[in-house]
């Protein structure tokens, strides 16, 4: 592969490290404000009710975006060593790609409770980007898999 379009690549890994790092950090602030300080904007109002729903939300969210978060790094430094080794689509970042599947579903999922959880209120949604996100997500790692067998494909034709 060209020289300056795996500079291009590493550069462009490192600014989505760097504004992933940045909005997870905003949204760790926001649910510290949320859950310890009163003058917060939307401070967080327990319901005994459903203390254990909001509890689970809160914790899908913060270990959701975490994950996603660790997903992302390891998913581009997995992407920038096979370039330095000649390996355009690594197979290792298919497993990966499904498994970021499951997790933009779970935090699908959390974003559409996440506001009546913090307002206390008892309700559930469910929308259809639960379902549809994931199904994206699950598309694009089989066009990853398929480029990842071309690849492996035309090594073995040289």
């Amino acid at each position: 592969m060209n020289n300056s379009t795996q500079k291009s690549i590493k550069k462009l890994s490192i600014a989505t490290l760097i504004i992933g790092g940045i909005t997870l950090a905003y949204l760790y602030w926001e649910m510290i404000a949320q859950l310890w300080v009163d003058s917060y904007i939307y401070p967080l109002t327990w319901n005994p009710d459903i203390k254990s729903w909001q509890i689970f939300i809160l914790l899908a969210r913060f270990v959701g975006i975490t994950l996603l978060y660790i997903l992302c790094c390891v998913f581009l430094y997995r992407t920038n060593k096979g370039l330095e080794e000649g390996d355009v689509f690594p197979q290792s970042n298919i497993s990966l790609i499904r498994w970021g599947a499951l997790v933009a579903g779970l935090l699908t999922f959390v974003h559409s409770n996440y506001s009546a959880v913090v307002r206390g209120e008892s309700e559930l949604m469910l929308e259809s980007n639960t379902i549809l996100i994931p199904l994206i997500v699950l598309l694009f790692a089989g066009l990853y898999k398929m480029a990842y067998l071309a690849a492996k494909d035309s090594k073995l034709a040289i």
